[in-house]
């Protein structure tokens, strides 16, 4: 047994190394070796401790890498204690997860004698929580540790296959196997997790080389980041400043001729088209930049039913195609027993209560044909495949991220473009109202970004093309393949200790 205070300090060393790997920080190589302790203590504790070391571990990771969430929660209830109450539960909440992984290890410990078995179901089991996590109680993608490879597209092009999940996989099995060869001193092991990560990037490197300048020829994008602050955006007296701002880009954008301008998330915060002045300027812009136009703006219908919308805007007089966000943001963009909360905070969000889209429209002229993401929807590759499998040549996603200040809030939620180009091999072009705006190659490259909270048109050149990965063909493949090994393997358990009780009885 280990001891509680030997064990609380490698929680910590965990939590804070996986931690440390994520942006601003950005030290992802610390993934591949940031679990070693965490797996020592949990392998030399019962399965309570297990458990309990785990849940630290989570929570001293969920705690640094979420802290931005206080700030972001403050600005829309103005009540500091409801965003630190949030944040503490936020963290507890999704500690538990990795707790679950350390009780169900500590019991994969007793059953299994083989280590490397023992190491694959714990990364299986890792794979399993870490997608009901992005999917239970409509969901949190965010920070599934394969994200934190974003910078280091050469190691992740197996998503094309398993998606970010086989990414975590890796990492969960090389710091297994390098937990084996420490403790056992065996050099067998480390060889052989040297053996796998050598093998991942030579695959990698021919595999980014391949999809580099991949698709049909090339075409002109710009991507605005007006840097707008959100209280300007929600405060109808800087409306006459708003509106300037975007015509003024407009002109200079007119000067680039592009083919595709992107927009930000609710770059008109007004509704459209009820409000007329908003829905003849979104038009005016459109017609001033010249070229297949796609704009933010919350969408009335007659019937009063409110939606967080992109628009195809042609240049020839109104919007041709619209699309309506798939996912909604609980707390940001509808309210959870809105009763309830509104007694003890003042809601000042106005993108409360949304009603949930459907559709995965691709926009297009018959020469672009693009698939547009709201925001979050990034964190969704089931959404995107949709886009794909609807016609979309390349990807786009329009954010607003000032919700989360000069944080590491924008980071965390950009890194997950990197991947969707990976899996999709598609062009990822992003606009976002105070950052990150990149163009994104299919190879996973990031080719240019803006810095957060700078004004910037940021102009380049994008592919297309109509091919279609496995991983968008088949979806999440593997994470189901994780759910049959880690079954089959408590199967076989139970059925040998069956056997073998029947066989002691025979006996007597």
């Amino acid at each position: 047994m280990i001891p509680i205070k030997k064990g609380v300090l490698l929680s910590c060393i965990t939590g804070l190394s996986a931690a440390f790997a994520f942006p601003k920080i950005s030290l992802f190589f610390l993934m591949w070796a940031a679990f070693i302790p965490l797996f020592y203590a949990v392998c030399k504790a019962d399965k309570f401790q297990a458990a309990l070391f785990a849940f630290i571990a989570g929570y001293v990771f969920n705690a640094q890498t979420n802290f931005f969430l206080i700030s972001t929660v403050y600005l829309f209830s103005e009540v500091y204690a409801a965003s630190v109450l949030f944040y503490l539960y936020f963290c507890s909440y999704f500690a538990i997860y990795w707790g679950i992984w350390g009780w169900i290890c500590a019991i994969l410990r007793d059953y299994c004698k083989n280590g490397v078995v023992f190491i694959i179901l714990s990364s299986c089991v890792w794979v399993i929580l870490e997608y009901i996590r992005a999917h239970i109680l409509t969901g949190w993608p965010w920070l599934i540790i394969g994200y934190s490879q974003y910078e280091f597209p050469q190691i992740i092009q197996t998503a094309q296959y398993c998606g970010v999940y086989g990414v975590s996989f890796a990492i969960m099995l090389i710091n297994g196997l390098l937990y084996l060869g420490i403790s056992n001193k065996k050099k067998a092991y480390i060889f052989s997790a040297a053996a796998l990560f050598a093998v991942l990037l030579i695959f990698g490197v021919y595999q980014y080389d391949k999809f580099k300048n991949f698709g049909e020829e090339e075409h002109t994008v710009v991507a605005v980041q007006s840097n707008v602050e959100q209280y300007k955006k929600l405060d109808n007296a800087y409306r006459a400043e708003m509106f300037a701002r975007l015509e003024m880009e407009a002109e200079e954008i007119s000067k680039i001729k592009p083919e595709l301008v992107l927009w930000s998330e609710s770059e008109i915060i007004n509704l459209i088209p009820v409000e007329i002045e908003s829905y003849i300027l979104a038009d005016k812009i459109a017609k001033i930049a010249g070229g297949f136009n796609i704009i933010g703006a919350p969408y009335l219908t007659g019937d009063n039913r409110l939606y967080n919308n992109l628009f195809y805007f042609d240049g020839r007089g109104g919007y041709s195609s619209m699309h309506s966000k798939n996912h909604l943001v609980p707390f940001g963009e509808y309210m959870p027993l809105k009763n309830f909360f509104e007694k003890y905070t003042n809601l000042v969000n106005q993108f409360d209560d949304l009603l949930k889209g459907t559709d995965t429209n691709v926009f297009t002229d018959k020469t672009l044909y693009v698939g547009s993401l709201i925001c979050s929807e990034n964190l969704y590759p089931s959404i995107v495949r949709r886009f794909i499998l609807s016609g979309a040549k390349v990807l786009t996603n329009h954010s607003n991220d000032a919700w989360y200040l000069n944080s590491s809030g924008p980071h965390k939620h950009f890194c997950a473009n990197v991947f969707r180009a990976v899996e999709s091999r598609k062009f990822v072009l992003t606009a976002a109202n105070t950052g990150v705006s990149a163009i994104i190659e299919s190879s996973g490259k990031i080719a240019s970004q803006t810095k957060v909270y700078e004004s910037k048109l940021l102009s380049g050149k994008f592919r297309q093309n109509d091919y279609k990965t496995f991983y968008v063909l088949y979806g999440d493949v593997f994470v189901k393949f994780c759910i049959f090994f880690l079954a089959a393997f408590f199967l076989f358990a139970a059925y040998k200790r069956f056997v073998l009780n029947n066989e002691n009885k025979t006996k007597l």
